[in-house]
């Protein structure tokens, strides 16, 4: 099992981090389009610190390759700056030969979606509600520091062995750098999509599955536009004014992280 207090000592001290020759590779435990990721466990003894080790095949001549690369960077970049609880904490990165290989804290218990699945089954409301204040606390820190996630849902979320909810896989992460802001793909950089999203993995949780997941892309994008997801009626009043918080069709009308965590609903 994860050393929770092991991790937190590799994460206070992320400057001196070993890399490849202090890291020993273990089982696979996720797989993506560009790359694996693997649970890798820390040599020193001390700690005996477990990681989350992404590895990325680099091909030079394979143009997806180069915009895969180009994304990683920017979630590089945005993961060094930010230290929160509900953060997957990045500690290093680095290529070796052809490949480049990214040190992220490990959660122990994966995926929320998951994890209900095969812990909870059918999660009570305060259990959604605890997740979600979890994932509405990191969002606002997000936020307040000019950051939006841009790929909100279950797969993206993670549960430490402690059961706190972590934000990750920033892979379409954003930073808004003040000039884009003022150019026409602002609309893009938008943290009220955040929130939407939030809703959206707000009735993943509750239903297992997200918004109109029997439908293929096209049609999804169709329902968007044209209507609202459903709202679960086994939720509570507050729980779905909570999503019709969320799901308001005018972005400019959705409330902030900040706000959302003095709703009712999250008032545990």
């Amino acid at each position: 099992m994860e050393n929770p207090t092991a991790s937190a000592q590799v994460a206070d001290r992320t400057e001196q981090l070993p890399l490849a020759s202090q890291w020993e590779k273990g089982r696979l435990i996720g797989r993506g389009t560009f790359g694996s990721v693997y649970i890798a466990s820390n040599h020193d003894r001390e700690t005996r610190a477990l990681c989350a080790l992404k590895e990325f095949e680099l091909l030079p001549n394979d143009p997806n390759s180069a915009e895969c690369m180009m994304q990683l960077k920017q979630e590089i970049e945005v993961l060094s700056q930010l230290r929160h609880p509900n953060i997957l904490q990045y500690y290093a990165s680095e290529i070796v030969e052809d490949q480049l290989n990214i040190y992220l804290e490990y959660a122990h218990h994966g995926s929320i979606d998951k994890y209900i699945q095969e812990h909870l089954g059918a999660p009570t409301e305060l259990a959604v509600r605890n997740f979600t204040r979890s994932i509405v606390t990191g969002l606002a820190y997000l936020h307040v520091n000019n950051s939006i996630h841009g790929d909100l849902k279950g797969a993206n979320l993670f549960v430490d062995a402690s059961g706190i909810v972590k934000l990750a896989d920033f892979g379409i992460a954003k930073h808004l750098i003040q000039s884009l802001m003022a150019n026409d793909n602002s609309a893009d950089l938008d943290p009220t999509a955040d929130i939407w999203s939030l809703g959206c993995t707000i009735i993943e949780m509750v239903t297992g599955k997200p918004p109109w997941s029997e439908y293929e892309r096209d049609p999804v994008i169709f329902k968007v536009m044209r209507s609202l997801p459903p709202i679960p009626e086994t939720l509570s009043a507050e729980g779905k004014d909570f999503l019709h918080c969320c799901f308001r069709r005018q972005p400019a009308g959705r409330p902030s992280a900040a706000m959302l965590l003095e709703h009712a609903f999250l008032q545990i």
